[in-house]
């Protein structure tokens, strides 16, 4: 049986990120103690076609060493452009956040969202 269901922003419609070539953004980290996995949507818009753009989901026990979530499309995750994809990381850690990375021979910019909800673990 499934936890309850608890929504989740990580990054709210339309968040735009411009950057130098290969360059990473992180959310802002979130307590994720209480519960088990995360159910979120990532979509993307377009960009030029030898650009890169990746989605990785991250936990931590301190906030200081981060590494990569268990779980479906938790790693290197790109929905592709104009498209909704699903990624589903399970957590071990306190902290989750997520990273994104841009890359390109020249500056990037891409605009993208994260929205979905956290399941409680089961008591």
């Amino acid at each position: 049986m499934a936890g309850k269901l608890v929504p989740l922003v990580m990054l709210p419609r339309y968040s735009s990120f411009v950057g130098l070539p290969s360059v990473n953004f992180t959310t802002i980290p979130v307590e994720v103690s209480s519960y088990q996995k995360a159910t979120l949507t990532v979509w993307r818009g377009p960009m030029r076609s030898n650009w890169l753009f990746r989605v990785t989901c991250q936990e931590s026990s301190d906030q200081q060493a981060w590494t990569t979530c268990s779980g479906t499309n938790a790693n290197q995750f790109d929905p592709g452009a104009n498209t909704e994809g699903v990624a589903t990381p399970g957590f071990t850690k306190r902290w989750f956040r997520l990273s994104i990375e841009l890359g390109s021979v020249a500056d990037m910019q891409v605009t993208c969202w994260a929205v979905g909800h956290l399941e409680t673990r089961e008591r």
